[in-house]
Order: C-alpha cells, then structure tokens, then sequence
C-alpha cells in the first residue's frame, strides 16, 4: 500500500510545507549519506524535538535517573534534542530508532537536495511530534539500570526541525542507517 506523504516539497524553489488549513513552511534539513552507503538510498524524515526537561520529583528504585542525567550533562533539568521519527512504522521499529537518535545524536554533513534518492513520506505531524517526545522520555528512562517508580517532570518543546537521515535498503529488504 502507497503512503500518502502529509508534507510537500517544491523540488524547484526547495520549500517543504505542510497544508493543514493553510499553508506552513517547514524548517528542514538533509543529511548527506556516508560515501561508503551501498544499496537502494533513501531518505527517512525525523522530527529533532529541541526541548527543556525540568524533572519536579521522581522515584527510582535500584538506581537513578540514569538515561536523563546522561543526557543532560548529570542534572535533572536541561536541553536536549529528541528525535521523533516521522515515517510509518511499527511501534519496535519507532521505539528503536527514537531511542538510538536521542541517547546518540547522529553527525553529518547536509546537502541542499534530495536528487532523485526517494523520501520515505512523512505519517506523522510536526504536532503529534511535540506530545510524542513525552513518550520517547518516558521510555528512555524506562529501562534499565533503575527501576522507574514515579517520575513528575515537565517537558517543553522550545523548536522543532524536520531532518531527512539517509537510509539504505539492503539485500534483505531492511532499512539501516546510511549516516
């Protein structure tokens, strides 16, 4: 079944906009693939969440809010940048790749165009990926080494960015990153 993109690019003028009683232009950026990517390129739509995190009150048995403090340089309050992926997937596939890109931040080099390399279309909105970012929080502390009790925090969502990540397709029809 063919995915109905939600986001529109003027391949002309290099505009992404999303129409939605109106029309709003999107911030957006291109990742360039590594010169070593082989197979069928593609380029998968991220929302990078740019928010504050202000943890009120929490409970962790067996350990500590080990992932955010990581994040946020040993606190309990800060910045941080969260990735929302903006494809169709399943909820592994979502989890998986929202957790590898918030706790490791990819680094690459951008480009001006997509070329004629596919856009995996975009499912979810740039709204949806603000209440979202709580859920990649959440599951990111979550796991292990503490156990997660209660955790009262607030979540603000200063900016968000549209980053397409390279992907290539391999042999086995699977999607790994072309970063």
């Amino acid at each position: 079944m063919k995915q109905k993109d939600k986001l529109f690019y003027c391949a002309q003028c290099g505009t992404m906009h999303v129409r939605n009683g109106g029309v709003e232009k999107l911030d957006y950026e291109i990742a360039e693939f590594s010169p070593n990517a082989q197979g069928e390129k593609v380029f998968m739509p991220f929302w990078r969440v740019y928010a504050s995190l202000i943890v009120r009150s929490k409970n962790v048995e067996g350990g500590t809010l080990f992932k955010i403090a990581n994040f946020l340089k040993g606190g309990d309050s800060g910045n941080m940048f969260i990735y929302i992926p903006a494809a169709d997937l399943n909820t592994g596939d979502f989890r998986r790749m929202a957790v590898q890109f918030t706790s490791s931040p990819p680094r690459y080099s951008t480009r001006l165009k997509f070329g004629n390399e596919v856009r995996i279309p975009a499912a979810i909105s740039k709204q949806e990926a603000a209440e979202l970012a709580d859920f990649v929080v959440v599951t990111m502390e979550a796991e292990q080494p503490g156990v997660l009790q209660r955790l009262d925090y607030t979540l603000t969502v200063n900016d968000t960015k549209l980053v397409y990540l390279p992907y290539v397709r391999n042999a086995q029809g699977q999607l790994m990153p072309g970063l």
